[in-house]
Formats: structure tokens, C-alpha cells, sequence
């Protein structure tokens, strides 16, 4: 069985509680990283970047890049946060590669020590605002269902885009859950989606992602009208008048004229 963590912080325990499937209160599975860190952007959105130099030899970039597309849509479908690709791999929040580790565990590239009960990490990751996940180059990962990827995946494979959700968890603040079916659980168990716990601990961090409106027929907004086209309709009714019979343009003459009498008397 393999770790899956997140590096440089522990993880603190939430003390808000859940509600369990009998309505009754329980302690949340979820917890967050040390001092409780996140992303302050007003504008929810977060850049990501494969590194070009720090890969994996049987892995395509591309296929690497699919994989973080997709688990970033993840936690995009349930918090306000949006995910794009930087055009530059320094400039990125969040930046992705592949780095040795030594035999007790320690990453080559930020010397982060992942390793317990004789038990090797698969991955770790820095939390806000740090942002950096680096993966083991001497694992055998799969990529599935990603189109570049090629061939079948090798045996004992670890599925990229499972581990890619559980770091970019930390990534966003989130710590280890004590809850088996947790995506944030601390260890690898294959591909496993986001659990209620998961949604409810980065909804915390992040709230919960606003509702989609759709517009219907009845509320679009009325289309304003240019000043040309406020003319031409001017000019319209200006023709329709126009071609209306000749005695409608008369001009109105009393039914009963006046007295030639009084008009004299007068």
C-alpha cells in the first residue's frame, strides 16, 4: 500500500461536525492543512502548468496534462474555483512534475520526506500558496482514457488522474481524511471519486459552487433599440399615415355650423 501526502504541514483536525445517514451529529472525516491555508483570489481562478522538463519516461506530457485537466474538473464541479493552463510553467499556481526519491523517502526536488511504517509515497504536494505536486518518477503510472497516452496500462499501474485529486486536495488546503471512501484518505486504494466528506471540506474552505441559471424564453432581456432603428420606426408610421384615406387628413368641421344670426348679433 502506498502514501499519498501532503508536504511541509500537518494536518489539523476540523471541529465542525457532519450530520450522519440517520441525522444524527458525528465528528467530520475531513481535516485541513496546518493554519488552515487557501487561495485568497477574488476572481476564483487558479493557473496550473505540466513542467516540460520534469517528466515521466513512459508518460506522453500531453497524456500528464489530460490527467490534471481532468482531475482539476473535479474540484471545479463542486467550489467556485476555476482552472486554467499557464502559458509558462513558472508563472503557474499550481505546477506538476515528476522527481526521484531516496531511499528514506526524500523528494530530489524540495527534499520533502514522505515515508511511514515502511510505507513509500507515491506523491506529495505544498499547500497554498505554494501550490507545487511532485509525483515519483520511479513509479509505473497509467493514464486511462486520455487520448496520447497509448498501449495498456503496465501491471501494478497507478491510476495518475486518482493520485493527481488527492494532491491537488492538498494543493487547495485540504489535509488527510480518517474516512476509508474519502478521496483524502492518506492511502492509495485505485480510482475513487469525490465523497460527500471531500465536498464538504473544500466547501468550507471555498464555499459551494454557485447555482447555474439559465435563461428562458420569458427572462432575456429586452433588446435595445439603436437610434437608427428608432427612426426607421419613426418614418414608418409617418408612410402609414400617409397612405390613409384622404377624408381622415381633413380637417374636422363642427356637426352643426353656427348661426348666421348670431354670428351677425355679434
Amino acid at each position: 500500500m502506498f502514501l499519498l501526502c501532503g508536504c511541509g504541514t500537518g494536518s489539523q483536525p476540523t471541529r465542525l461536525r457532519s450530520q450522519d445517514n440517520n441525522g444524527g451529529g458525528g465528528a467530520a472525516a475531513f481535516t485541513f492543512l496546518w493554519g488552515r491555508p487557501r487561495w485568497n483570489r477574488p476572481d476564483m481562478r487558479l493557473t496550473y502548468a505540466v513542467s516540460p522538463l520534469a517528466t515521466a519516461d513512459h508518460l506522453p506530457r500531453d497524456a500528464v496534462r489530460e490527467a490534471f485537466r481532468s482531475a482539476l474538473a473535479r474540484w471545479a464541479e463542486v467550489t467556485p474555483l476555476r482552472f486554467a493552463e499557464a502559458a509558462r510553467y513558472e508563472e503557474a499556481d499550481i505546477r506538476v512534475g515528476f522527481y526521484l526519491h531516496t531511499a528514506d523517502g526524500k523528494c530530489d526536488a524540495c527534499g520533502c520526506v514522505c515515508k511511514g511504517g515502511g510505507e513509500e509515497a507515491l506523491a506529495h504536494a505544498h499547500p497554498p500558496q505554494d501550490g507545487r505536486i511532485h509525483l515519483h518518477a520511479a513509479r509505473k503510472w497509467a493514464v486511462t482514457n486520455v487520448a496520447g497516452a497509448g498501449g495498456d496500462a503496465p501491471p501494478l499501474a497507478v491510476d495518475l488522474e486518482s493520485v493527481a485529486v488527492h494532491e491537488i486536495g492538498h494543493a487547495l488546503g485540504l489535509g488527510h481524511s480518517s474516512s476509508e471512501s474519502s478521496m483524502m484518505y492518506r492511502h492509495y486504494r485505485g480510482k475513487v471519486s469525490l465523497t460527500d466528506d471531500d465536498v464538504k471540506g473544500v466547501q468550507e474552505l471555498y464555499g459551494a459552487k454557485p447555482p447555474r441559471v439559465d435563461l428562458t424564453a420569458d427572462s432575456k432581456p429586452k433588446r435595445v433599440e439603436t437610434i437608427r432603428e428608432i427612426e426607421q420606426h419613426i418614418q414608418q408610421k409617418k408612410e402609414t399615415a400617409k397612405k390613409k384615406p384622404f377624408f381622415w387628413r381633413l380637417v374636422r368641421l363642427p356637426l352643426y355650423p353656427p348661426c348666421l344670426a348670431c354670428a351677425v348679433n355679434s
